[in-house]
């Protein structure tokens, strides 16, 4: 079985984590699949949005599988395969997979299917759109075990939630419910877990028929300028928003306005 699926249809990619039995934790072979399906999100102009998401209805993401790979990267046990040499070559693979070395420009909405603790909700932070089933849990548990969420929940949390939100769940360790992580602004939306992947679908749409190029700029400026001073954050904005004018999506929409039809963008 297959550790990451990876589907690709209209302009949409769904990335399924698929451990359903060992709480979709990360192992070496999700580290290597996810980081590989990012790249592909990249580097196909076909793909508009992602949609990331998880097997099974009681977990979305239950961080990193601690008894597989920490001994890895410890070098308490040595490699049993091909994938876990391929996780112990590449040093920087987590800060890939969890889009800190290289920020994703492309929409991410991730549907969250169940827990998400650990590294599966710090992987969340890295998305744009967050719709969590009403079962869904979320937490950062980490210092109950002596060690810190670094995998960008430091960084991200508290330019994502206000403050006190953001270090209430730091500082506590403590889980929250679907509705209080939305309360907080953790996540976009909560639905029926039974609605959840047609909301997800129904959102991922609506992204994929928008202009890819302006999806894009939006997406760039604002995690480029979150931090900038005021003038450079400007600047950057007007800079983005000058190169999509210049596009031949920007002329088609108007056109097609004027002609009374749906606009057919080409990312172009």
């Amino acid at each position: 079985m297959t550790a990451v699926l990876f589907e690709q249809q209209n302009h949409i990619a769904w990335i399924t984590l698929n451990r359903p039995e060992a709480k979709n934790t990360l192992n070496a072979e999700v580290f290597v699949l996810l980081n590989e399906a990012w790249e592909e999100v990249r580097s196909n102009d076909d793909i508009r949005v992602v949609v990331l998401t998880a097997a099974g209805e009681e977990d979305f993401c239950c961080g990193g599988d601690l008894g597989s790979v920490i001994p890895l990267w410890t070098g308490a046990r040595q490699p049993q395969n091909e994938i876990e040499e391929k996780l112990l070559a590449d040093p920087m693979i987590v800060d890939r997979v969890m889009l800190k070395d290289r920020p994703l420009h492309k929409p991410v909405i991730a549907a969250i299917n169940g827990r998400a603790l650990g590294g599966g909700c710090e992987i969340l932070q890295a998305t744009d759109i967050r719709i969590a089933a009403d079962s869904a849990i979320f937490g950062l548990p980490e210092p109950k075990s002596g060690i810190v969420p670094g995998a960008g929940s430091l960084v991200r949390l508290a330019r994502q939630l206000p403050y006190a939100h953001a270090m209430k769940l730091l500082l506590t360790a403590e889980p929250v419910d679907a509705l209080t992580a939305q309360q907080m602004g953790l996540v976009s939306e909560v639905v029926p877990a039974a609605s959840l992947r047609e909301r997800a679908a129904e959102l991922a749409q609506i992204v994929a028929s928008n202009a890819p190029l302006a999806m894009q700029a939006i997406k760039r400026t604002v995690l480029e300028s979150h931090t900038l001073p005021w003038e450079d954050a400007f600047r950057l904005e007007m800079e983005q928003t000058g190169a999509v004018m210049m596009t031949q999506d920007a002329r088609e929409g108007p056109r097609a306005f004027k002609e009374k039809r749906k606009p057919n963008f080409q990312g172009k």
